[in-house]
């Protein structure tokens, strides 16, 4: 018996360019095939290369990263429209809730599919104990 893993997982799996076709929403090991059925509904199987994705679980990994990107866009956002316009707070809270709800719905699928091309790269499933 050999104690070194076999050549299908010594398959290095580069880890920046798995991430930028997670981020186009692109299969990791291919890039062509999408990686989702339905808005936020990864596919079990990709379309081109049949690489499997229906077993790895992001959870709340991508809503954190969603939360974390909107908080750096909408901060300076809401400080200069205030600073230079210096509108009714019912205006900039407006303008916050519109924004932040379009926003979260544009990155969201692009934070899953970043997640997900990561936890496939580093062949994470999602339920591994600390």
């Amino acid at each position: 018996m050999s104690d070194h893993p076999s050549s299908k997982e010594e398959e290095r799996r580069p880890i920046r360019r798995s991430l930028w076709r997670g981020l186009l929403k692109r299969c990791p090991n291919c890039g062509t095939g999408r990686i989702f059925a339905r808005y936020l509904k990864p596919t079990d199987n990709c379309t081109d290369c049949g690489e499997a994705f229906g077993h790895i679980r992001t959870d709340d990994f991508a809503p954190w990263l969603t939360i974390l990107l909107l908080g750096h866009i909408l901060v300076p956002i809401v400080g200069t429209i205030d600073y230079y316009l210096a509108p009714p707070l019912w205006i900039i809270l407006l303008c916050v809730v519109v924004i932040g709800i379009i926003l979260t719905l544009a990155l969201l699928p692009h934070s899953k599919g970043f997640c997900l091309g990561l936890m496939w790269a580093l062949r994470l499933r999602g339920d591994e104990q600390h």
